[in-house]
């Protein structure tokens, strides 16, 4: 005897998962805008706007068809309410895919813990474009397996659909191919030429771009508004130089990859995924095999990435090995036909859906995060009227949303350097006559004309150097540099320790208040060191159990600006032992290391004190020992100060051969060897 559904359940069984998933993503989503990318995304729907590269217009359309079908609700709340309808829409794609319909019980039990692992209900607090982008993933896999003669029609439309959504669906592709090759036949290969047509038909709603952006939307990303500038958001050309494919990316996109794994299901997930390769080699090739080429496809393609919020990027491969484990589970389930073996597993799928459910909600409960918009809201009312500039996403997003999504403080003129930089240009033309493409001289043209109040939110986590010069000539206001003195300065309050949960824009809006409220402490005139100790210390706090090695050497940076070295210094000692670093990171970290001695030196030489200058550039160059500017520093040092030309010696030969044309250099060697 075992458990089927043709006895005693029905046909719409997979309203269950549908449900119960849809019930606690409701009760665990942000009600208001999000960090990260959804105070942007919140405007774009509302707006209908241009959304960052590659632009989303799928997306888009569908978020703005939401929010204005749901008038009732602020636009934040119901585009993070889109996210909750996608994902658990996408359970039940799962659920069929797990064979709902002749096994319901089971496939409920296993959608149900696809759905509560933490990578995928994450993205359910706010409204971000992944989860449609495993919807199509697990909608085309739906469709693949399937025995429809239409399939590969349907398949080429989606793909070219869900690659006008994000480009990560690229690592389906692959897969796609091997089992189209595969499944050759002469009828097959005759409608060729329709699948490119129909692939081409939805990929074709990239045409919304440059429509939209010849209109002139309030969010503007890029202004795609000819071929060229199409070409670059598409493409993403503005994020290249975050893309870099080494070997140590690849292998620590792997161990990111196995950590991110054991979170979700721990080792025996683990052990399940290599069960499913096992038995699906032997048993089920064609599926196991594009199972495979998936998974390394998106390893392979995640590890050309090199950025903070990465794990994201690796939900396809997390599906892949999803569905292997399902694969041994249900080797397991048709082996064993008798009915206390399959209710024992039933029990086992159920408490581990119980698991992930306990285990994982505190964290994902975001139904109290008001973070994004306690920040925007702080911006906007510190800087009180004018013109604000904005200097990153942090800071971008909820004040733009809020600004031109609510209609909140519309007494305020919100720019930046990418969703409202089209304004910027406008407005620069309007006053000059002048079109400027680059935002520093186009933002200084601005100020050159300015006829009010201009305030620049400060941005020390990460550190913005676009700032340096603001921060000679404006007042320190707060959370603003302003241009007309702190006047209208708010205090900035002490936000909730329990806002630092999980996500790291969280812990950035949190670690860039606390400095800028030090920054503020140390300003001549009204010093409070104590109370700027305190809120160096709650940054290192915010930061205590940070995993990745870019976010502490952001803040090492930051403690160097505000020239406090030790803090620095202790900060990239961390960051060295952090378990998410790769070989790249590890050589800036030593390298910005050695920037803080080298510091150090300078000072000191400049003191007159070379032989501790000397000790400090030679601790530098421990660091980064092909500096050019240390040896011939300490060569320097060595001869002309402290009369041991001997010693200098080598140290500048080896700068002469980085720079073997200054005549300089080349003389004092010959003074010394004559």
């Amino acid at each position: 005897m075992q458990i089927s559904k043709n006895k005693t359940f029905p046909e719409y069984t997979w309203i269950i998962p549908l449900l119960i998933s849809g019930i606690v993503y409701f009760m665990t989503v942000c009600r208001t805008v999000y960090v990260g990318d959804s105070g942007e995304f919140s405007l774009v729907f509302k707006t209908l706007g241009i959304a960052h590269p590659p632009g989303y217009p799928l997306f888009t359309l569908i978020g703005h068809f939401f929010v204005e079908i749901t008038p009732f609700l602020r636009p934040a709340f119901g585009a993070n309410l889109l996210s909750v309808l996608i994902a658990a829409i996408t359970v039940v794609v799962i659920f069929f895919i797990l064979d709902g319909k002749n096994q319901p019980v089971l496939a409920t039990l296993l959608a149900l813990v696809w759905a509560f692992s933490a990578n995928f209900w994450s993205e359910t607090s706010g409204i971000e474009v992944y989860g449609l982008t495993i919807f199509f993933l697990a909608a085309i896999v739906l469709i693949s397996f399937s025995k429809s003669p239409y399939k590969w029609f349907i398949i080429a439309y989606l793909s070219g659909l869900s690659l006008a959504h994000h480009p990560s669906i690229l690592a389906l592709f692959p897969a796609l191919i091997f089992l189209m090759v595969l499944e050759r036949k002469e009828h097959r290969w005759r409608p060729v030429g329709w699948m490119a047509m129909l692939f081409v038909i939805g990929f074709s709603v990239y045409i919304y771009l440059p429509v939209r952006a010849s209109l002139s939307p309030i969010a503007n990303w890029g202004h795609p508004v000819n071929l060229q500038l199409l070409v670059n958001h598409i493409t993403g050309s503005q994020y290249q130089q975050a893309a870099e494919f080494t070997l140590s990316n690849l292998f620590a996109s792997l161990k990111l990859f196995f950590s991110l794994l054991l979170s979700n299901w721990w080792w025996f997930g683990v052990l399940l995924v290599f069960g499913g390769i096992a038995l699906g080699i032997a048993r089920q090739a064609k599926r196991t095999v594009f199972l495979l080429i998936l998974l390394s496809s998106n390893l392979l393609l995640v590890s050309f990435y090199r950025i903070p919020d990465i794990d994201p990027y690796y939900l396809p491969g997390l599906f892949a090995c999803f569905l292997l484990i399902t694969d041994a589970i249900y080797h397991f389930w048709n082996k064993q036909k008798k009915l206390m073996i399959q209710q024992g597993i039933v029990v086992t799928g159920g408490i581990a859906v119980l698991l992930l459910l306990v285990l994982n909600y505190g964290r994902m409960d975001k139904s109290d995060h008001t973070l994004a918009e306690d920040y925007g809201r702080l911006i906007l009312d510190t800087a009180g009227s004018g013109t604000l500039f904005t200097t990153d996403d942090n800071s971008s997003f909820p004040a733009l949303y809020l600004r031109y999504a609510e209609g909140y403080r519309s007494d305020i003129e919100v720019y930046d350097k990418a969703v409202r930089f089209k304004a910027l240009v406008d407005e620069v033309h309007r006053r000059t006559g002048t079109f400027l493409g680059d935002y520093l001289p186009a933002r200084d043209a601005f100020l050159s004309q300015a006829d009010g109040n201009v305030h620049f939110v400060k941005s020390y986590f990460p550190f913005n150097p676009e700032l340096t010069d603001i921060a000679q000539i404006f007042h320190s206001n707060g959370i603003l540099y302003s241009s007309d003195g702190p006047s209208n300065r708010l205090t900035m309050p002490e936000f909730k320790m329990g806002d630092n949960a999980t996500d790291f824009k969280s812990r950035q809006i949190l670690v860039n208040m606390e400095l800028c409220r030090a920054h503020d402490a140390i300003q001549p005139g009204k010093t409070n060191q104590l109370k700027a100790i305190q809120a160096f210390q709650k940054a290192i706090d915010y930061l205590e159990d940070e995993p990745r090695a870019s976010m502490l050497n952001q803040l090492g940076v930051s403690f160097r600006h505000l020239r406090q070295r030790e803090l620095a210094l202790e900060t990239y000692g961390k960051a060295l032992t952090a378990p998410r670093i790769t070989k790249t990171e590890k050589a800036e970290i030593r390298f910005n290391m050695s920037n803080i001695y080298k510091d150090r030196g300078n000072e000191l030489a400049g003191l007159n004190d070379f032989g501790a200058a000397l000790q400090a550039f030679v601790t530098a160059l421990e660091y980064d020992p092909e500096n050019a500017t240390l040896l011939y520093n300490i060569g320097v040092i060595y001869v002309n100060f402290l009369k041991q030309p001997e010693r200098g010696l080598p140290y500048l030969k080896a700068y002469l051969t980085q720079n073997p044309s200054d005549q300089n250099v080349r003389d004092l060697i010959k003074s010394i060897q004559p």
